[in-house]
């Protein structure tokens, strides 16, 4: 479900702060800035050395001296680092929670769950993930905020908060190639997920398995092994 959280509701904000801007912005940009100014004297240091590839970019980079190119070079190296920034900042997880809804926010895209959908909600690894009704997950995201702080926004509000994990774990099986209790579909889906799990393709992860829930079947993975539950399609 995808909607909004009206803003005259209580919220509690998880994932994103401007604490968290400040340090990425900060961090990201400083560290651009230092090492853009100091890009020319790196680079005449590693053209001395015999084993370094790229030999003519380095002697180029080595050729601006002066203070103004130093000061354009840093320059440059700041907003290269504020790009940087500004990528970690659209990949972060920020998930906004209320007594009526949770928002999920990341890369652009928002998902509104609301309060009467959501069953349970429990971290998996690093994972946020939300349990519908029926056991289905109607959520499964990447979370870099501490446990503590993520179970807490959740609790605030009144979810229920699974601390031993997720409720199903022992409903899970070990897929193999061409597994007789799953359709051929899905058995192709999760061939082409584990060749997406081995390259380390997050986006075709992520799409892969929404197709697979989308046939009623619940996937995880530990690296690249997958494990599947099956879930009545609601």
């Amino acid at each position: 479900m995808t909607g909004s959280i009206s803003p005259n509701n209580k919220k509690t904000v998880v994932g994103f702060s401007a604490t968290t801007g400040i340090i990425l912005y900060g961090g990201f940009g400083a560290a651009g800035l230092v090492l853009g100014y100091f890009l020319p004297q790196l680079a005449a240091w590693a053209v001395k050395l015999p084993w370094v590839p790229f030999e003519g970019p380095l002697k180029l980079v080595n050729s601006f001296s002066g203070i103004w190119a130093n000061l354009i070079i840093a320059l440059l190296g700041f907003i290269a680092g504020l790009v940087v920034a500004s990528i970690a900042v659209k990949e972060t997880l920020v998930v906004t929670i209320t007594d009526e809804a949770v928002q999920l926010d990341k890369d652009g895209h928002k998902q509104t769950i609301g309060r009467k959908e959501i069953d349970t909600v429990f971290l998996d690894g690093k994972q946020l993930v939300i349990l519908g009704k029926s056991g289905y997950e109607l959520a499964r995201e990447k979370m870099d905020e501490s446990p503590k702080t993520v179970v807490d926004g959740f609790k605030k509000h009144g979810y229920s908060w699974s601390s031993e994990g997720d409720p199903f774990r022992y409903e899970y099986r070990r897929w193999v190639p061409d597994t007789p209790e799953l359709s051929t579909t899905a058995n192709a889906f999760m061939r082409a997920r584990e060749m997406a799990l081995q390259k380390k393709d997050v986006k075709d992860i992520k799409e892969l398995r929404n197709e697979l829930i989308k046939l009623g079947y619940i996937v995880r993975e530990e690296e690249t092994r997958q494990y599947w539950r099956k879930v009545q399609k609601t």
